[in-house]
């Protein structure tokens, strides 16, 4: 039996994605149905029988640790809601909230157990890897209407909140690790480097690309970006690494002669750089990797890509279970899955561009499933994007290491100046391709999910086992097609009215969504909950926002459409008497209506009254009427939405 790791790690890693996915409640069945299936294969396949045996024995283990993380780790955590707990613990990461608050993430132990709590604090003299004592009533983080929290929380394992600085704390003064504080520290003082020197969007780009921090980029520039198919390139991982191994084994090697010594020290930097990027999932997966790939050269032994990654999973995963759901680590494992899988198949007689071609597409639909289930789309221009504008960005990437490696000094400024013309380049290449109606598919029906999972499963199989790379290219063009034409089909099918529903208390927003065209108000939040409305809308599948309406600050909140909004309103209706000089702003008084076609809108004094053939709403604060019953939204947590027969939670 070859590749033992490889069929364990794949074992384990379906154990406990599966164990995850329903809440640890089906574990007993899903073991069952393992045994079962492996009973058959031994029994019927004399040649697998190695394979049944270590898959079923992996597969338990990881049944057995998330049931045991389950009842013993998080059950006790969440038993801890609403009451007061003590932490003692370390700062893992903190973040400025205002310039009164930060949001610091402590690691440590509340009543033995060990785990993550996030709490808001009063702003102090604070710093990572500090020492610290955290009093606070906690609460079970949840999905909310700006952010869906509560999964995204889950699958990092931080289950608690404290209040809005209501906690108190004290730090000991000591640091638990100097040498990983110092590093997170000189990548804050380059990343702000690199904000100072560089123009805003070129300089939020490099210290994305570079530290692993999207602070400074703006929602649209995020949709941008990740529906043009350069979101991957800010998950710190292979790429980066194998630059920052290439540059510094290079320096070292003119200075230090013993290969021994060498090796060493490459493995020294490579751990130091994933705490230099915050030690996500995608970095430290590239870490382990590179450890047993350089390990094996160094013992002289070959390393296997597929028992590297199954290592990595059971690595990755064996503290905290959860993190087999995280985007982050399906998305890395997966497209290095596909990398591995292309490599193997050994087509020497590709060239250059037809090898990287045939990566890229494997990359794309290998993890396209998972990224319509998780994100609700696909982006269809990866496979250009990975051809011609991702070789620029590690040109950027490579003179960024010059400064990292260099401390920043004298050189810095032009250094970084020079890595901002190519990313120049890339954003306006890459705003033009994703406003094309073909770069990115949605897939917001059950219809196209089909029919992503179906086209990748049969091209995946195409990119390994078909031998000319010009063919793989015309396979990929065609079903890249479908893709699109379906797409567009679902959406000119899909003309039932829907009212999509952020409720925020006394104060709404929503978005009423007709064949992928989007009518968006803002009532009473003043721009608040533009980023949560941007991901409905990317959620929906819209490709069109012609008009929004906003009730008050009408000037304010439009002028900041241009950062919040990927698609920007041709006509904003606002209800106030602001004086704006937005050409696109159109003055609409109490009780006038706005004549929008097959639609009607009219101003009220606390909302709209919306008309759109034989329905009839009224959006308002904190409330909203559906043909004639009045429902009150403003206890509300959750999204809401209005599907042309009932009101449900998203």
């Amino acid at each position: 039996m070859t590749r033992k790791a490889a069929w364990a790690g794949v074992s384990f890693w379906a154990a406990l994605t599966l164990g995850a996915i329903f809440r640890s409640e089906k574990n007993g069945l899903f073991l069952l149905t393992a045994l079962g299936f492996a009973v058959i294969v031994y029994s019927a396949l004399k040649g697998y029988r190695r394979h049944a045996v270590v898959c079923f024995i992996a597969f338990a283990v990881g049944i057995a640790l998330n049931s045991g993380y389950t009842h013993f780790v998080y059950d006790r955590l969440i038993a801890m809601d609403g009451k007061e707990v003590t932490m003692h613990g370390y700062i893992k990461d903190i973040s400025q909230i205002d310039g009164n608050y930060d949001r610091v993430i402590v690691c440590g132990k509340v009543d033995g157990i060990r785990t993550e709590i996030s709490y808001v604090l009063p702003f102090g003299d604070m710093h990572y890897y500090d020492e610290i004592s955290v009093t606070d009533t906690v609460s079970v983080i949840e999905d909310g209407v700006r952010f869906d929290s509560g999964s995204y929380n889950y699958s990092k394992s931080v289950f608690l909140q404290g209040g809005y600085a209501t906690g108190h704390y004290e730090l000991s003064g000591h640091s638990v690790n100097p040498v990983f504080r110092w590093i997170r520290v000189y990548r804050d003082r380059l990343f702000e480097r690199i904000m100072s020197v560089c123009p805003k969007r070129e300089g939020a780009f490099l210290g994305a690309m570079l530290c692993g921090d999207k602070s400074e980029m703006s929602p649209a520039m995020k949709t941008e970006l990740y529906r043009s198919g350069l979101g991957h390139i800010f998950a710190v991982s292979g790429i980066h690494l194998v630059i920052a191994a290439a540059f510094f084994g290079f320096a070292v090697g003119k200075i230090v002669k013993a290969k021994r010594a060498v090796y060493w020290l490459t493995l020294v930097e490579i751990w130091g750089f994933a705490v230099f990027a915050g030690l996500s999932v995608s970095v430290v997966r590239a870490a382990v990797m590179m450890t047993f790939t350089r390990s094996g050269y160094y013992f002289g032994r070959k390393s296997d890509g597929f028992n590297s990654l199954g290592l990595c999973a059971v690595i990755l995963t064996a503290s905290k279970p959860y993190t087999v759901i995280s985007p982050s680590f399906v998305l890395s494992f997966l497209a290095v899955a596909a990398i591995e899988c292309v490599t193997l198949s050994k087509h020497e007689e590709d060239g250059k561009v037809g090898s990287t071609l045939r990566l890229s597409a494997a990359v794309l639909f290998m993890t396209a499933p998972a990224s319509a289930l998780l994100f609700g789309g696909v982006s269809a221009a990866s496979v250009v994007t990975n051809l011609l504008l991702v070789p620029l960005c590690t040109v950027s990437l490579q003179i960024c290491f010059i400064v990292l490696f260099t401390g920043g000094g004298a050189l810095a400024a032009p250094l970084l100046i020079a890595a901002a013309l190519p990313v120049k380049f890339v954003l306006y290449f890459s705003d033009k391709l994703a406003r094309l109606d073909f770069s990115y598919v949605f897939a917001s029906s059950r219809v196209m999910i089909f029919i992503i999972i179906a086209g990748s499963v049969l091209m995946t199989y195409g990119c390994i086992r078909i031998r000319e790379s010009s063919k793989v290219a015309v396979c990929t063009a065609a079903v890249l097609a479908v893709w699109c034409a379906s797409t567009n089909i679902t959406r000119v099918l899909d003309n039932d009215i829907r009212v999509t529903v952020l409720p925020d208390g006394k104060k709404s927003a929503y978005i009423i969504s007709v064949s992928g065209r989007a009518y968006v108000f803002d009532v009473g939040c003043k721009g608040r909950l533009d980023s949560a409305l941007q991901h409905q809308m990317d959620r929906i599948g819209i490709r069109e926002m012609p008009y929004a309406f906003i009730l008050d600050d009408g000037a304010v909140t439009a002028a900041g459409y241009d950062a919040d909004f990927f698609l920007q309103p041709d006509i904003v209706f606002i209800s106030d008497d602001l004086i704006t000089a937005d050409g696109r702003a159109v003055f609409l008084n109490s009780e006038d209506t706005a004549d929008l076609g097959d639609m009607q809108v009219k101003s009220a004094d606390d909302g709209f009254v919306v008309s759109y053939e034989d329905c009839k709403f009224f959006l308002g604060k904190g409330k909203m009427e559906i043909n004639g019953d009045m429902i009150d939204i403003s206890g509300e947590k959750r999204p809401l939405e209005f599907d042309g027969n009932e009101l449900s939670r998203i």
